[in-house]
């Protein structure tokens, strides 16, 4: 939905991409997140309207002045309420940076997302770039993803696990195999990592034991299919003693002869004579 910041810097698309990670984690760091990506988008539109703004300036200091506030609502179209909102957010989420008292939720979010869309949107269309309208079930459907998919993420690597668990008990695997699985991540060492490197790992440890899992079903199937040719071979052998059967004196040569007529019989599919 912010996808036309990269065409207007890429450094901007980067900050909303940390943003959208944060409403994902459901993270408190949203709010520094949306003050950091606003302030970088006002002070790149000054800059190219060459306002002379000092770096240690705060966003709300930049947005008192009348002359800026000229600019964003005159030049740019920003309505008075889309800019009254702007400097309202900037007062709370440097409120909660100082007293920490803020908890990110969904109504918020949607509202302060809403005025970063206007303010952006209004500059994107002021250089005739393509931009889509705001659509707030994005961001309901993407709120506390990362958690979601940790709790779906974990039962499938804990199935998998037990799946595994009594061949790796039993020594029944491979030996590189046991030592893959064993080398899993430990449920406290998961539990250091953030939502988003959790699920990354989880990812990861669930394609080994997937990879462990079809290992296993290989060397099954590989010890089905040695027993089948042992078998076969019986019946090769078997084969060659029913043509022998009735034969007089049946010498070990014209024995060997009835085995190979028995394989070639069963080889291309036809019946014994």
């Amino acid at each position: 939905m912010f996808d036309f910041l990269d065409a207007i810097d890429h450094k901007l698309y980067e900050r909303y991409l940390t943003l959208e990670r944060n409403i994902k984690a459901r993270s408190n760091s949203f709010y520094d997140s949306y003050l950091d990506l606003q302030e970088n988008v006002i002070k790149f539109i000054l800059a190219e309207a060459k306002f002379e703004i000092k770096i240690q300036e705060t966003c709300g200091a930049i947005l008192r002045k009348p002359d800026i506030k000229a600019h964003f609502t005159k030049v740019l179209g920003l309505d008075e309420f889309t800019y009254s909102k702007m400097q309202d957010y900037t007062l709370k989420v440097n409120h909660h940076k100082h007293k920490g008292e803020k908890t990110v939720q969904l109504e918020t979010l949607i509202s302060y997302l809403s005025i970063l869309y206007h303010l952006t949107s209004a500059y994107a269309k002021s250089k005739a770039l393509d931009v889509k309208d705001f659509d707030a079930n994005y961001y309901i459907s993407i709120f506390g993803l990362f958690e979601k998919e940790n709790t779906a993420l974990r039962d499938e690597m804990l199935r998998l696990k037990e799946e595994l668990a009594t061949s790796v008990r039993d020594g029944k695997l491979k030996e590189s195999d046991i030592i893959a699985y064993q080398g899993l991540l430990s449920q406290a060492e998961l539990d250091k990592l953030s939502l988003e490197e959790q699920n990354t790992a989880l990812y990861r440890e669930i394609s080994q034991l997937k990879d462990i899992k079809l290992s296993s079903m290989e060397d099954k199937l590989n010890r089905t299919i040695e027993m089948l040719l042992s078998l076969q071979a019986s019946v090769v052998e078997n084969r060659a003693v029913s043509y022998a059967v009735g034969d007089t004196i049946c010498g070990s040569e014209r024995f060997k002869a009835y085995v190979e007529k028995a394989k070639e019989t069963i080889e291309s599919g036809g019946q014994p004579v």
